[in-house]
């Protein structure tokens, strides 16, 4: 079945071939089996074969290409940076905004302290930004913190998504409101299951 993405797995696949596993490993954490890429999403193993079609959505297998290709050199430094400070973000911050932040404040605004709780049910740590965060490896040389604001009588609930300053060396801009999109998703899943 042919999807917006088609293209985009051809040309990263094509790339990916041309480099040699060990270093692609090295660079950007994840394992190779002679077989197959094993990369860490969240808390979940996803393999990624040169050769056959994933067996999970096509968005994450390009994220997955596109960041094992990135060839991004510098391990996380824990400085954050905003998405604004990302080259090529201020096209896509609407989107970023409606996908990803506002999401968390609808979901998590009337309880920051959960947004904690489930970001560490996901391998995240608590963080010290706003009145409650949590930064959580994505993948695996990219942290993104999750922060949010309570709110009072006069302000409503606010919260924002910082990267760690390395993070534009590993995916573009689309890709990373992509990415903390689909973060943003699993964590309300997650929520809701952890509140049934």
């Amino acid at each position: 079945m042919k999807s917006g993405y088609d293209g985009a797995v051809k040309l990263a696949r094509k790339k990916l071939e041309t480099l040699a596993p060990e270093k692609v490993c090295g660079l950007c954490g994840a394992s190779y089996n002679g077989e197959k890429y094993i990369i860490n999403w969240l808390s979940k193993e996803y393999a990624l074969s040169l050769t056959e079609q994933a067996n999970y959505p096509q968005v994450l297998e390009i994220i997955f290409l596109h960041y094992l290709t990135s060839e991004g050199t510098k391990r996380p430094e824990g400085k954050l940076i905003s998405y604004r400070e990302v080259p090529g973000a201020l096209f896509y911050e609407p989107k970023f905004i409606q996908r990803a932040v506002n999401p968390v404040v609808r979901c998590f605004g009337g309880a920051p302290e959960k947004l904690i709780e489930t970001g560490e049910a996901l391998g995240g740590v608590k963080s010290t930004e706003g009145d409650a965060s949590v930064k959580i490896n994505l993948l695996p040389y990219l942290p993104v913190t999750y922060i949010l604001w309570a709110g009072g009588d006069e302000f409503e609930p606010a919260g924002a998504i910082l990267f760690d300053r390395t993070a534009p060396g590993r995916l573009c801009a689309e890709d990373l409101a992509v990415v903390v999109s689909l973060g943003a998703y699993e964590l309300i899943g997650k929520y809701k299951n952890l509140n049934k």
